[in-house]
C-alpha cells in the first residue's frame, strides 16, 4: 500500500484476532467515526495509509492488525493504548492528512504522532475514558521524547 507507516509502536498485541476481537474492533472505528474506512488485515501493522482506486482518485483508510489492542508492557505508553484509544489516534491520521495538518514524513514523524494523538483527544473527547485521554497524552510526551533523542543523535 503506498504512503503507509505503522503508527503504533512495538510491543503492542501480535496474537492473532478472533472473530469477536475484530467484530469490536471494526465496531470502534464505526461508533467513534462512521466516515473513516477501518478494515482488518491479520497480517498488517495497523496504519493509516492513502491508496488510490481503479479510477486513479487517492483516498484515506485504516488498515488494522493484531496490534489495534493494547501489548503486556506497562511501560510502554503507546503498547498500553486502549483499543479506544489507538482507534481514536488512526482515525485522527485520517482526519491530518484530509485537512492536510499532518507533518511530513522522516525527521518529524515522532512529532506528527505527539499532535495527532494530542489531536486525538479533542476530537474524540466526549467518546473517550479519562483513561484513555491519559493514555493518549502519555503516548504524546513519549513520542516527543523520541523526537528529542533522535534530534540530540544527530
Amino acid at each position: 500500500m503506498p504512503n503507509e507507516k505503522a503508527s503504533l509502536l512495538a510491543g503492542r498485541n501480535n496474537a492473532p484476532l478472533t472473530s469477536s476481537e475484530i467484530r469490536r474492533a471494526s465496531n470502534t472505528f464505526l461508533g467513534l467515526d462512521a466516515s473513516v474506512n477501518a478494515r482488518y488485515d491479520p497480517d498488517a501493522r495497523t496504519v493509516f495509509c492513502v491508496t488510490f482506486d481503479d479510477d486513479g482518485h487517492e483516498f484515506g483508510e485504516i488498515v488494522f492488525g493484531p496490534d489495534i489492542y493494547p501489548g503486556q508492557s506497562v511501560v510502554d505508553p503507546n503498547s498500553a493504548l486502549s483499543l479506544d484509544a489507538a482507534a481514536a489516534h488512526e482515525l485522527t491520521h485520517y482526519h491530518r492528512w484530509k485537512d492536510k495538518t499532518a507533518l511530513a514524513s522522516g525527521d518529524q514523524e515522532h512529532l506528527d504522532e505527539a499532535l495527532t494523538s494530542l489531536q486525538a483527544i479533542f476530537r474524540y473527547h466526549g467518546r473517550l475514558s479519562e483513561n484513555d485521554v491519559r493514555q493518549l497524552v502519555a503516548d504524546a510526551m513519549q513520542r516527543v521524547q523520541l523526537f528529542v533523542l533522535k534530534e540530540a543523535a544527530g
